[in-house]
C-alpha cells in the first residue's frame, strides 16, 4: 500500500513540486542579478519574419525560460521533452510560462522526434528550442538532427548562450551551471545561421560547423563576464 502511494506521489505530484520549487528559487536568485543581453534586436527582427530554432548547450538550459520571458515575450516557444520522469518536471516548468509549451517525445525514438520537430517547424509559428547535445550527451557535441530539421523546414538557427560572474556547477553529465545571487549575467544571441538543402556538405561537416559557432559564442560570452567591472 505504501509503495503504491509513493509511486502515485512520484508520478503525479513530485514533478509539480520540483518544477515550481525550481522556478521560485531561480526567480529569487535572478531578482538579485544584473543582466546584459547582446544580439536581442537582431533576434527580434529575424524571429518576427522567419521560422527559427534556438540552439543552446544543455548546461545552459536552466535560464532559457526566464531569459525569453523577460526579453522576447512577444513570441511563442516550444521545447521537445522526453517522456521520462525528469521530462515531466521540465514539461510542467515550461508550461508555467505563458509563452512556453512542450512536445513530449519518446526518449528512445530519435527518428520520430526528428519528424515531429520538422513538422512543427513547418506548420506552426512557434520558435523551437533545441539542445543539440541533449538529452544525455556527449556534452558539447552537436547531433545531426538539428541540421536536418533546419534544412527540411527552411528554419534559421539562432545560437544562444549565457554566462555569469559567479555560478554553481552541478555534478551532472552536462555540468549544468546556475548563477549565484548578486552576480552579473551576460546573454548572447548570435548571428542567425541558414542551412540550405542545396548545400552539398555532409551532416557531419554541418554539425561540426554548428558546434564551432556555438562554442565560439560561449567563449566570447565568458570572456565578457571575466572582464566585467566589479
Amino acid at each position: 500500500m505504501n509503495d503504491s502511494i509513493y509511486k502515485i506521489f512520484q508520478q503525479k505530484y513530485l514533478p509539480y513540486i520540483t518544477a515550481y520549487f525550481a522556478k521560485f528559487s531561480l526567480k529569487l536568485i535572478l531578482y538579485t542579478c544584473r543582466f546584459r543581453v547582446d544580439g536581442l534586436e537582431q533576434f527580434h527582427q529575424i524571429a518576427s519574419k522567419k521560422k527559427c530554432i534556438l540552439m543552446l548547450w544543455h548546461n545552459r538550459l536552466a535560464l532559457v525560460a526566464e531569459i525569453l520571458y523577460r526579453y522576447a515575450p512577444q513570441f511563442l516557444y516550444a521545447a521537445f521533452v522526453s517522456n521520462s520522469r525528469d521530462g515531466k518536471s521540465l514539461d510542467v516548468l515550461a508550461k508555467s510560462y505563458s509563452i512556453g509549451k512542450t512536445i513530449r517525445v519518446p526518449h528512445n525514438a530519435k527518428h520520430k522526434a526528428l519528424r515531429k520537430m520538422i513538422n512543427h517547424l513547418k506548420y506552426s509559428k512557434e520558435i523551437v528550442i533545441v539542445t543539440p547535445d541533449g538529452p544525455k550527451g556527449p556534452r558539447y557535441e552537436v547531433k545531426p538532427g538539428i541540421a536536418v530539421a533546419a534544412k527540411e523546414s527552411k528554419a534559421c538557427i539562432v545560437p544562444l548562450t549565457w554566462s555569469s560572474t559567479k555560478f554553481w556547477q552541478l555534478n551532472t553529465w552536462d555540468k549544468m551551471i546556475l548563477p549565484k545571487p548578486f552576480s552579473t549575467i551576460v546573454v548572447s544571441l548570435g548571428t542567425p545561421i541558414k542551412l540550405s538543402r542545396e548545400d552539398k556538405q555532409d551532416l557531419e561537416t554541418e554539425s561540426h560547423y554548428l558546434k564551432t559557432v556555438l562554442s565560439n559564442l560561449e567563449k566570447c560570452t565568458c570572456q565578457q563576464v571575466d572582464t566585467w567591472p566589479n
